[in-house]
């Protein structure tokens, strides 16, 4: 079983027959069991790296979803993947890393990426990927590779602190997706403007700050990211989420209404 780590991701046999599961989260975890010396890791391990976000039921059901699916996936490959009720393993595969590294040298050294495509968008694996797509290029050279002018990647990361007492993982999950939205629309948009890209300066990282408080039926939040480097405030913006009427349920949903804050939130 050969799988290409380098680019679009992809799991093949020895005929070239395309064994490529379809869900992003069943990819990510064999690709953090291919990453993994000895490509062994705890159940536990998986759940928080992919999972990061839900409890620890919910977290165990979807890593036997995604078991399941790579199972079908490999067809009869399935005896590479191993698992009982405490770890997950992989084995009798090579991956374009081990087999061809100047291959995979060259690749980066063209613009090319670890696991490209892969939208998987639990922080814990995000933070993962952008370690792993550092020590790549740290071991292949790709940023020297590139040639003069090419730098390496610079991850962020944005941090969510804690929602105002009395928010419902629902809404709390809801928030988060917008928030998420928003933040990655304005880095997109105004990255220049905001980090001075022009004239070579490059964020050392971020700080998602949310503060907040209910008053009456309504929260009314603080949202602030701040640079790592001076802990000047870059961008900032004001929610108000209204809590639902009682008896309208999750079906009527959270009216969110976002102003718009040019000043600095103190």
């Amino acid at each position: 079983m050969f799988i290409r780590l380098i680019g679009l991701f992809q799991v093949q046999d020895a005929e070239g027959r395309d064994l490529t599961p379809r869900g992003a989260k069943a990819r990510a975890m064999l690709a953090l069991l291919c990453q993994t010396p000895g490509h062994s890791r705890p159940r536990r391990w998986l759940e928080s790296r992919l999972w990061s976000d839900r409890g620890q039921e919910q977290a165990s059901g979807s890593l036997r979803q995604a078991l399941t699916e790579l199972r079908k996936s490999l067809g009869p490959l399935a005896s590479h993947l191993h698992s009982d009720r405490d770890c997950v393993a992989l084995s009798g595969f090579t991956t374009d890393i081990e087999g061809d590294p100047r291959a995979v040298q060259l690749a980066l050294a063209a613009g090319r990426e670890f696991l490209e495509g892969i939208d998987v968008i639990d922080p814990a694996f995000c933070a993962w990927l952008a370690e792993e797509r550092q020590r790549l290029a740290r071991q292949f050279g790709a940023a020297e590779a590139g040639g003069p002018g090419r730098a390496a990647s610079q991850p962020f990361r944005l941090r969510i602190g804690a929602m105002p007492e009395g928010t419902g993982a629902e809404l709390a999950r809801d928030l988060g997706e917008a928030v998420a939205r928003l933040a990655a629309e304005y880095l997109l948009r105004d990255r220049a403007a905001a980090f001075g890209a022009s004239r070579g300066e490059r964020p050392e990282g971020l700080d998602l700050q949310i503060e907040g408080a209910w008053s009456e039926d309504r929260a009314h939040l603080k949202l602030r990211l701040v640079a790592q480097s001076d802990r000047k405030t870059i961008w900032s913006q004001r929610l108000i989420v209204t809590r639902p009427a009682p008896g309208e349920g999750s079906a009527a949903g959270a009216a969110l209404v976002f102003e718009t804050s040019d000043a600095p939130i103190m």
